[in-house]
């Protein structure tokens, strides 16, 4: 008899550029016109993938690419991208991933609750989420509606505080509201410096250092690290036992070392964060304000050192690859309807990823004359996780 050849345990393939280890698959949630967009728009440019910022009132965002989309400055469809980040290097600032290159896949979700669906078949597949809440408003009703899908299919969140600029902000009103409303065990990693027109950046708790942004033509891309302000060294001391007292309640490690009376290193405080926001017990809150062009690069880096990453699980392969294909190839596509009932019978009949990317194959034969949006879209969406394009 033949004996059955043990699975390989390394599920990355020899020509994957980043590994599953490396690859966060990341959607952006919130209430409309919480500034979701125009996030993922400085995301974009902040890690390389665009070289000139869009709007959303000018029409010129990537991810609103309907034409129903850019007249009415609003998000209809979710619209997946993708984009490489490395965390700096800098003096007197620990960072978990300092200088390994990670990929993060971003969706864009619809905030409007006529397109709810939306938001769920998307959440349904990602690694996490980064929950943008407005800092004059703070929890909206379809903030408790996406975060309850979040909920429903365990996915861990890191929220944003978003617009910190405007007349009225309020960060301790907003981590309140997320406290009583959503029942989430929220505390801040990020401290705003500043609020409304005197907003300049973020101060790091953990590892006790002020972020200011600079207002220069660059858009925020410049920035530089300083020491905390003597007027906010109270606050960010008692925050930061705060946020140790929080985790130590929640993991073994980080309660060890306080029980001993040991000194609670950002390592070992980074480390606790990121296993307890993995398993869905905390929050980690960032302020900033996007369209000033103000804290997108550390929500970044929170983004990389406390999302989970792709587990590497060939159900979650193809679970990414179905949500890709399903939200970004639909809309321009005419085979797509096709697909989604493709990969959940592969699913169903267990088979395994290349099975079911022969079956696209076959199903799929060249056109005598594809759409070049078509073709690229289907190269880029389905040979992305084989290494190749479709012939």
């Amino acid at each position: 008899m033949e004996q059955k050849k043990p699975p390989a345990k390394n599920p990355n393939s020899p020509n994957r550029k980043f590994p599953l280890e490396r690859t966060r698959n990341i959607g952006i949630a919130a209430h409309i016109d919480a500034g979701k967009t125009t996030l993922t728009e400085r995301v974009l440019f902040y890690t390389g993938m665009i070289h000139k910022i869009g709007e959303v009132h000018e029409g010129t965002t990537v991810t609103d690419w309907m034409e129903q989309e850019r007249e009415r400055g609003i998000t209809i469809t979710s619209a997946a991208t993708t984009c490489a980040w490395t965390q700096r290097q800098e003096p007197g600032v620990y960072k978990i991933f300092e200088g390994i290159k990670q990929r993060i896949n971003i969706i864009d979700t619809p905030g409007h609750v006529d397109f709810t669906a939306e938001v769920e078949r998307s959440l349904r597949v990602l690694d996490g989420a980064i929950a943008v809440f407005d800092a004059v408003a703070g929890v909206q009703p379809q903030s408790e509606t996406v975060w309850r899908q979040a909920m429903k299919y365990n996915v861990p969140c890191i929220a944003f505080i978003n617009k910190m600029d405007r007349v009225g902000a309020d960060f301790k009103m907003s981590i309140d509201s997320m406290r009583q409303k959503l029942g989430a065990n929220a505390w801040p990693v990020l401290l705003p410096l500043g609020k409304e027109d005197q907003f300049k950046g973020q101060i790091d708790v953990i590892n006790k250092r002020t972020v200011i942004y600079s207002d220069s033509d660059q858009l925020g891309s410049t920035y530089e690290l300083t020491d905390v302000p003597k007027e906010y060294v109270d606050l960010v001391d008692k925050t930061y036992n705060d946020l140790v007292e929080q985790i130590s309640n929640l993991d073994d490690e980080v309660a060890e070392a306080v029980l001993e009376e040991k000194l609670v290193t950002p390592e070992l405080l980074k480390a606790g964060i990121r296993r307890q926001t993995i398993a869905n017990k905390f929050v980690p809150v960032v302020a900033g304000s996007a369209l000033k062009n103000k804290g997108v690069q550390y929500l970044v880096d929170a983004v990389v050192d406390y999302a989970r990453t792709d587990g590497g699980a060939d159900r979650r392969r193809r679970a990414v690859l179905f949500a890709r294909i399903q939200i970004v190839e639909r809309p321009v596509c005419r085979q797509a309807c096709f697909l989604p009932r493709l990969f959940r019978h592969a699913q169903q009949r267990r088979h395994s990823l290349q099975s079911a990317y022969e079956q696209a194959r076959t199903h799929f034969a060249p056109d005598p004359n594809p759409g070049g949006q078509t073709r690229g879209h289907r190269n880029l969406l389905l040979g992305r996780y084989r290494g190749h394009r479709w012939n």
